[in-house]
């Protein structure tokens, strides 16, 4: 076992000896003295902690350049690790390597801050010039999360970022008709074209070596384990019974690894078959260890009410750490990810050395932050099932409707004073056969109104219907365990606005969804989640 681990940033080794295991990144390289503006000193609660730039993998295997939050990595998790930082970039610029996203930055007076700020931005840009998915309205949001300045402009950075993109897109475009014409479409489409003659082009288009097996143990003797496989999980889960889970590793902060009694942290983060998300025909079954970011690219368009719920989930960096199955396992009674999970009738899969099991996600919450994980038991996967049109006939049902709701103070950075996932399923004659109607932020834990399903099934799809159900729900609502409880923090008429969005979020449901009587209306909500789909732009020279 090491004592010492080295890590890279801005092509520099950078060795690390003697350090305790849950010190993170943004700590360690705050003492170290770097970052402009003491910017890893301390996370901002608005935008979280510095960003950085991480050589990691996508939900395929193929290298990917993210921006990540250095305040919820672990110091441990950087071993073998390659990382950027705007300082560094900053500096390649200064030898005459000046990178788009920095010329287009400076020629833009609008976009003046402090460094912090400029950092946020430029990291922003970076990544998201490498993104070969990024050409859709809601994907320029997604990739400035995080971005806000009281100074910079956001309409000026959104033009500059569109701007940017469109010029990376268009050189995805020559590249791949390139590739076309040398017989290399496979090539192109695999990934494995440099397409912007670049060092970090250059890293895309090669192999993303596996993280190495490692293991860590620091002057208080608390170690720090990545094993490589499931069986090596499951048997340091059973040595090591007060140890704590770290996928993402904002698991890490939020249990305040500081204080509890705990001997060591076990990453899922080197576990090859918890990062990866598989196709079964009748169901995908997500990884536990797979990073939001990763989970949304995959299979974002196919679950819609999911992918709406992932792009309003923090910032990008931080949902480029965070993994599915950290969230779950966190259990916190305002989970925003929980709802949309329970309207996609979705079971997680926890492993352990006696075995599996199936849980349904709406019974794996047991209120205040606690699951029905057993003693060494860890979530390995997220199993999600595809509804397409012969799944629903075997159901007895024509069509599904699902989506997720969010109430909260802004759009991004922001936990969900309520939450929010519904689905109906309706038959031929648009009754509803089964529902499913889930919240998070009015209990002590994720909770799914299962009266109020029962109450639904076998009524038509109406405007009658959904009234006649609402003060029923209500009372559901405030009969749930911990609902009449107080609120660290909020006020009576607080609470009664969240009662009062139960009934809300519901309604907006039903008239936002296509029904006998007419066309769903739009009532508010951003047009990024009712057209995901608009393009940006189109490269010049395409059809």
């Amino acid at each position: 076992m090491q004592s010492s681990f080295t890590f890279e940033l801005d092509g520099e080794s950078l060795r690390v000896d003697g350090e305790p295991v849950n010190r993170t990144l943004a700590e360690h390289l705050h003492r170290r003295g770097f970052g402009r503006e003491n910017r890893f000193h301390r996370a901002d609660p608005w935008l979280g902690g510095a960003p950085l730039i991480l050589l990691d993998m996508d939900g395929r295997g193929r290298p990917a350049l993210r921006s990540v939050d250095s305040a919820l990595i672990p110091l441990p998790a950087a071993a073998g690790r390659r990382f950027w930082s705007a300082e560094g970039l900053v500096r390649r610029a200064g030898r005459g390597e000046i990178h788009p996203a920095f010329a287009l930055v400076d020629s833009h007076p609008e976009l003046e801050c402090s460094w912090a700020g400029r950092a946020r931005i430029l990291t922003a840009l970076f990544e998201g010039y490498y993104r070969p998915d990024l050409q859709l309205a809601g994907q320029l949001n997604d990739q400035l999360d995080g971005c806000l300045s009281r100074t910079a402009h956001y309409g000026a950075l959104r033009d500059v970022a569109a701007e940017l993109f469109a010029e990376a897109q268009q050189r995805r475009h020559e590249a791949q008709l390139s590739a076309q014409a040398q017989g290399r479409e496979d090539d192109f489409e695999q990934g494995r074209v440099d397409v912007f003659g670049d060092e970090f082009s250059a890293l895309l288009a090669g192999e993303m070596p596996e993280p190495e097996e490692f293991s860590y143990v620091d002057p208080g003797k608390r170690r720090y384990y990545r094993p490589h496989t499931i069986v090596e999980l499951a048997k340091l889960l059973a040595q090591f019974p007060k140890g704590i889970i770290v996928g993402g590793s904002a698991g890490l902060l939020e249990r305040d690894s500081r204080d509890a009694d705990w001997d060591c942290l076990i990453s899922t983060e080197g576990v090859g078959d918890l990062r990866a998300l598989y196709d079964q025909g009748d169901r995908w079954d997500v990884g536990a260890a797979a990073p939001l970011t990763s989970v949304n690219e995959m299979i974002g368009r196919q679950y819609p009410a999911l992918a709406k719920a992932l792009r309003r989930f923090a910032s990008r960096p931080i949902r480029n750490r965070v993994t599915l199955g950290g969230c779950l396992a966190a259990a916190r009674a305002d989970d925003e990810l929980a709802p949309a999970i329970i309207a996609l009738d979705a079971q997680v899969r926890v492993i352990s050395m006696d075995g599996e099991r199936d849980i349904p996600v709406a019974r794996f919450f047991e209120g205040n932050g606690r699951t029905n994980l057993r003693p060494s038991e860890v979530v390995a996967d997220i199993l999600l099932p595809r509804f397409t049109g012969e799944t629903l006939k075997a159901r007895g049902c024509r069509t599904r409707f699902a989506d997720s709701y969010k109430a909260a103070s802004r759009r991004e950075m922001s936990a969900g004073g309520v939450s929010a996932g519904f689905a109906v399923e309706l038959d031929e004659a648009g009754k509803v056969t089964q529902a499913w109607i889930a919240y998070g932020g009015v209990a002590d834990r994720p909770y799914r109104a299962r009266e109020t399903e029962s109450a639904l099934a076998g009524k038509p799809w109406s405007e009658d219907t959904i009234f006649g159900i609402l003060s029923q729900l209500s009372r559901e609502i405030q009969a749930a365990p911990g609902a009449r409880e107080p609120k660290p923090g909020l006020t009576e008429d607080e609470l009664e606005y969240r009662r009062q969005l139960v009934i809300t979020l519901l309604q907006k449901f039903y008239y936002q969804h296509p029904k006998a009587d007419g066309p769903p209306v739009e009532l508010g909500v951003i047009n990024e989640f009712l057209r995901p789909n608009r393009r940006l732009y189109q490269p010049s020279g395409s059809a």
